[in-house]
């Protein structure tokens, strides 16, 4: 008897992701949250009647423990308290944007020249931030480690990740990430 299939798998996907915020994504309504609260703020009223629209029915205190758990998990925060009677109605919205698109089986290989194009800028930048920023990164890899024994390099990697990931996000809003054929 023979082989009859191998391939070898290289890592193609990085997800900086921690415990809190799997934990707080895991859920459908959730996400249907985050893309709400990425749009608008809103208050637990209105993200019912905005969930409500994509046929989503939940109960005030159920969509409340939801948006607790994106609060804890750093998902998203309280944008505006407003004084209404008998109480205080809160606002929230989200700082981060899910992006759940799947991706086509032909991805890699239609967009391999981009893929090699940004990974050697990538490289030219990793390399810049280590000449700049290197003994900040460090320290922060080093705070996140919970074992001494574990490498440093695995925590590196995670908070060049990060770096980048908010570098992306903070373009997101402008039109060069968001409108790629304006170039043209």
């Amino acid at each position: 008897m023979g082989e009859i299939f191998r391939r070898d798998v290289g890592i193609r996907n990085l997800i900086p992701i921690g415990h809190e915020i799997a934990r707080a994504i895991e859920d459908p309504i959730r996400i249907s949250i985050l893309e709400i609260l990425s749009e608008k703020s809103c208050s637990i009223v209105e993200i019912a009647r905005e969930l409500e629209k994509i046929g989503i029915r939940k109960s005030p205190n159920t969509i409340r423990h939801h948006v607790d758990v994106l609060k804890k998990a750093g998902l998203i925060e309280l944008t505006r308290l407003e004084d209404v009677r008998g109480g205080v109605l809160k606002y929230y919205g989200s700082n981060t944007r899910v992006l759940h698109q799947n991706i086509p089986e032909d991805f890699e290989e239609k967009m391999e020249k981009a893929i090699e194009d940004v990974s050697e800028e990538i490289e030219r930048i990793v390399q810049r931030i280590g000449e700049r920023y290197g003994n900040e990164v460090m320290e922060m890899a080093r705070n996140l480690k919970d074992c001494p024994h574990c490498s440093d390099e695995h925590f590196v990697e995670y908070v060049l990740v990060q770096i980048f990931n908010r570098a992306i996000a903070r373009l997101s809003g402008k039109m060069s990430i968001n409108r790629v054929d304006d170039v043209h």
